[in-house]
C-alpha cells in the first residue's frame, strides 16, 4: 500500500523546500504558539463567508481534519501540519456553534411608540446630556413572546434620573432595527449586536417608571445589580471629592464608566496617542495586580518568620489574582477587561507553578482560551490591538533577556541615574514596539494614526505608572475606611498633568495622520507578517517582512468609491477632480458623512466640506454632478425624473422609479436603498461598478432579511461609452 507521507521528505524535496522543512522542524518547540493563530484562521474563514455554512459542514471539517491527524501521526512534520488543519477546523466549528447558541429574536422594522417592560442592565451617561440604557426585556406591547428581543438599548434625550441596574421598569420607546454599515465594507454593528443578543435600539419618549410585574429577575442579573450598586456608590464618592474632568477620568479608571468625560478631552486623548489609558485593559490590570503583588510580597518579606518558612511569592500571586478579580467586577467586566484579567491570571498561575510568567506561551494560552469562549472577539479591535501589543512586547522581552546583562555601575548616584535612564528607555521602547504593533489595526479600524504618540507617552506614562495608578490602588484600599480623599487628590493632580500633555500634543500641527480604509487582505498580510517575525526564532522569521511588505503595498493603493449614497437616500458624496470627497447640497445623515470622510482618509471635517460647487449644482428638484466623465443625477422631486433619466449615466432617486430610464446605465431608487442599504459606485474608465451593503454582508444570521421590489435594477454593473451629458442619444 502506498504511504501518503514520504519517509524522508527532506531528502526527496528540492534544495529550497528542504531548507524550509528543516527550518520548520527545528522550531518544534514553537508550534504551541501557533495554536491561537490556527484557531483564529478558522474563525476568520467562518466570518468571511458570504453565506451561513450549515452545521454539518463544520462537523465534517473537524472529522476530516481529525482523520488527517490520525493518518499523519507517525510523521512528526506532517502531523504538525495536520494538527494545524484540525485547529483551523475547530475554530470554524467553534464560531458556528457560538453563532447558534446566542441566537435571539430581533425586530425587523421600526416601531411606533411601544410600551417596554424589563430590567435595567446598564446605565451609561452620555455627553452632553441623557443616558444610554440597556434593558433585559420581559415583554414589548404588541409583540409575541417568541419574537421579543432578549435585550434592547434605548437612549434618553434629556437629563433625567434613571433607576439603578436590576430595577424592573416600564418605558415607552420608539424602537428600530440595529443599524447596518454606512457603506460597503464599513463597521458592522449588527454583527456585534448579534453576539451581545441585542435585538433593537431606539430612544425613550417617557421616563422610566417602576414596573408592576412581580416576576423575579434572573439570578445573574441580580448579582450584577449588586455589583453595579457598588460601582455606582464608588463613582458617587469619587465625584464628591473630584467633581471636574479629573474626577470623570478617575471614575473611568476605577469603575470603567467613561460617559462623564467631555468630548474635547476624549478627542485630545485620541489625537495625542493617550486614549489607551482610558480603556481598562491589560495595562491597568497589570499595574493594579502587579502593584498589589509587589506590596503583598514586600509586606510578607518584612516578617522573617513568614519569608523564611513559607512560599510568600505564591501567596502574593494569589492576593494579586483576588485583587484583579475585584477590579474586574468594579470596573464593569467589559470584554477588554475580561481579557486582561484572563491574561494576568495566566501569568500569576505560572508563578504558582514555578514557571516564568512573561512568556509567549502564556500569551498563547490566554488568546486560545478567549477565542474558544468568545470566537467573535477575533473581530474586535480591542482584542486585536491588545494581543498585538502584548505579543510584540513579550517577543522583544524574550530577545533582550537572552543578551548578557550590562555591568552594574558603582555608586548610589550612578545606579540611580542608570535606573532612571533604563526606566525612560523602557517606556520609549515599550511605546515604539506597542505603537508599531497596533498601528495596522488603528489604521484599519479608525483610519487615523497619532503622529506624536511616542512623545506624549514619554511625557505621560511615568506619571501614569508611578503616580496615577498607584494612587488608584490606594483609593480602592482606602474606600472601605472612608479615607479616599487624600489619594484621590494625588490622583487628580496626576490626571490634570495627563490632560495637559494630551491637549498640548494634540494641538500640534500634524498630530493626526488620516489614512484611507485599507483592504482586509492588507490587514491579514500585515498580521501574518508580524506573527511570523515574532513567533519563530530562526533566520527564516525574516520572511515575515515579505508578508508585511506585501500588505503595505496593497494598503498603499486602496480602492476608493467615486460616489456614496446612504441607505436613506438623503446623504450623497461624490469624488472631485482633486481626488477628495464632496457632499452634495442635501440634508443627509451627519453620522454617515463623518464615517465616509474618515474611511476616505480626509479626517472628520464632513460638515465643513462645501457643497460640490466645482463638481455639480443643485436646485429644489434635483442635483447634477459631473464625476470622472460621468453625469450623476440626484432626483428629489417627480417633476425632474423624466429629464434626468434622459441625460444622466447614473440616476439616484429619492422617489420610486417605476419605469426604465432610457439613458441611465445605473438606476438606484428608494426601494433599492431600502432593500440593499448604502451604495458605493466605482467609475473605472468606461465601466460603472456598484457595491451595496447587502451584497458585501452576504446572507448571515445577523443580516436583516428584506424583500426586494425588483430582481435587479437596470445597469447594475455595465461597460460602454460614456454618454453625452447635453442630451439624449
Amino acid at each position: 500500500m502506498h504511504d501518503p507521507w514520504p519517509a524522508h521528505p527532506v531528502s526527496a524535496a528540492p534544495g529550497w523546500a528542504a531548507a524550509v522543512v528543516r527550518a520548520f522542524a527545528a522550531e518544534a518547540d514553537r508550534y504551541f504558539l501557533w495554536i491561537p493563530v490556527c484557531l483564529g484562521a478558522g474563525i476568520g474563514i467562518y466570518f468571511g463567508l458570504e453565506r451561513e455554512p450549515p452545521a454539518i459542514l463544520a462537523a465534517s471539517l473537524v472529522v476530516a481534519a481529525l482523520g488527517l491527524v490520525i493518518l499523519a501521526r507517525p510523521r512528526p512534520l506532517a502531523g504538525a501540519l495536520a494538527w494545524g488543519l484540525l485547529l483551523v477546523a475547530l475554530g470554524f466549528a467553534d464560531a458556528k456553534l457560538r453563532t447558534v447558541l446566542v441566537d435571539a429574536p430581533a425586530i425587523e422594522r421600526a416601531t411606533g411608540v411601544a410600551a417596554v417592560e424589563g430590567w435595567i442592565e446598564r446605565v451609561e451617561p452620555r455627553q452632553p446630556r441623557g443616558h444610554r440604557v440597556t434593558l433585559r426585556v420581559q415583554r414589548i406591547a404588541g409583540r409575541p413572546d417568541g419574537k421579543t428581543p432578549h435585550r434592547i438599548r434605548v437612549t434618553t434625550l434629556k437629563a433625567t434620573a434613571i433607576p439603578s441596574a436590576g430595577t424592573a421598569v416600564t418605558v415607552r420607546a420608539v424602537l428600530r432595527p440595529v443599524p447596518e454599515p454606512v457603506q460597503p465594507g464599513g463597521f458592522d454593528f449588527a454583527r456585534r449586536a448579534w453576539f451581545a443578543r441585542l435585538g433593537a435600539v431606539g430612544f425613550a419618549v417617557s421616563d422610566f417608571e417602576p414596573s408592576p410585574s412581580t416576576e423575579a429577575a434572573p439570578w445573574g442579573l441580580t448579582l450584577w445589580t449588586w455589583i453595579n450598586g457598588v460601582r455606582a456608590a464608588v463613582a458617587q464618592r469619587i465625584r464628591a471629592v473630584l467633581p471636574g474632568e479629573a474626577g470623570a477620568i478617575a471614575v473611568a479608571l476605577i469603575t470603567g464608566e467613561r460617559g462623564g468625560i467631555s468630548q474635547p478631552t476624549l478627542a485630545a486623548m485620541r489625537h495625542s496617542g493617550l486614549a489607551h489609558v482610558l480603556a481598562i485593559s491589560g495595562l491597568h490590570m497589570a499595574m493594579i495586580a502587579g502593584t498589589l503583588f509587589w506590596l503583598a510580597r514586600a509586606a510578607m518579606a518584612a516578617v522573617p518568620a513568614l519569608a523564611l518558612r513559607y512560599p510568600i511569592k505564591k501567596w502574593a500571586a494569589v492576593a494579586a489574582m483576588l485583587g484583579g478579580l475585584l477590579y474586574l467586577g468594579l470596573s464593569g467586566a467589559g470584554i477588554a477587561t475580561q481579557r486582561a484579567f484572563l491574561m494576568i491570571t495566566v501569568f500569576f498561575l505560572a508563578v504558582l507553578l514555578d514557571r516564568p510568567a512573561l512568556t509567549l506561551r502564556n500569551v498563547a494560552l490566554a488568546a486560545t482560551a478567549l477565542l474558544l469562549v468568545f470566537p467573535e472577539s477575533l473581530l474586535d479591535v480591542s482584542f486585536q490591538m491588545s494581543f498585538a501589543a502584548v505579543t510584540a512586547l513579550v517577543a522583544v522581552y524574550e530577545v533582550l533577556t537572552r543578551r548578557a546583562p550590562a555591568p552594574r555601575p558603582d555608586g548610589l548616584a550612578a545606579r540611580a541615574l542608570t535606573g532612571a535612564f533604563r526606566y525612560l528607555g523602557g517606556i520609549a521602547l515599550t511605546t515604539v514596539v506597542a505603537s508599531l504593533a497596533v498601528a495596522p489595526f488603528a489604521a484599519f479600524h479608525f483610519h487615523k494614526l497619532a503622529q506624536f504618540s511616542l512623545l506624549a507617552n514619554l511625557a505621560a506614562m511615568p506619571l501614569f505608572g508611578l503616580l496615577v495608578m498607584p494612587a488608584a490602588l490606594a483609593v480602592l484600599l482606602a474606600l472601605p475606611l472612608g479615607l479616599e480623599a487624600l489619594p484621590l487628590r494625588v490622583m487628580a493632580w496626576g490626571l490634570d498633568r495627563l490632560i495637559d500633555v494630551a491637549e498640548t500634543v494634540s494641538a500640534w500641527d500634524g498630530a493626526v495622520l488620516h489614512v484611507a480604509a485599507m483592504p482586509t487582505a492588507s490587514l491579514v498580510l500585515l498580521t501574518l507578517g508580524g506573527l511570523w517575525l515574532m513567533l519563530w526564532r530562526g533566520r527564516w522569521r525574516s520572511a515575515g517582512l515579505v508578508f508585511a511588505a506585501t500588505g503595505l503595498a496593497i494598503a498603499a493603493e486602496p480602492s476608493r468609491p467615486d460616489m456614496l449614497i446612504d441607505r436613506d437616500g438623503k446623504a450623497f458624496a461624490v469624488r472631485t477632480e482633486q481626488g477628495g470627497l464632496e457632499k452634495l447640497a442635501t440634508k443627509g445623515s451627519r453620522y454617515s458623512l463623518e464615517k465616509w470622510w474618515l474611511a476616505d482618509g480626509q479626517g472628520e471635517a464632513a460638515d465643513a466640506a462645501p457643497a460640490a460647487q466645482s463638481t455639480g449644482r443643485c436646485d429644489a428638484l434635483a442635483c447634477i454632478a459631473r464625476v470622472r466623465g460621468k453625469t450623476v443625477a440626484i432626483v428629489k422631486h417627480p417633476a425632474a425624473l423624466d429629464e434626468e433619466c434622459r441625460m444622466a449615466d447614473v440616476v439616484v432617486s429619492q422617489i420610486p422609479v417605476r419605469g426604465r430610464c432610457p439613458k441611465a446605465r445605473v438606476v438606484v431608487d428608494r426601494f433599492d436603498l431600502s432593500a440593499e442599504g448604502a451604495h458605493a459606485l466605482y467609475f473605472d474608465g468606461q465601466s460603472i461598478r456598484t457595491e451595496t451593503v447587502a451584497t458585501w454582508r452576504g446572507d448571515r444570521p445577523w443580516v436583516r432579511k428584506r424583500q426586494r421590489r425588483k430582481p435587479s435594477p437596470p445597469g447594475r454593473a455595465v461597460a460602454g461609452e460614456p454618454s453625452d451629458p447635453d442630451g439624449p442619444d
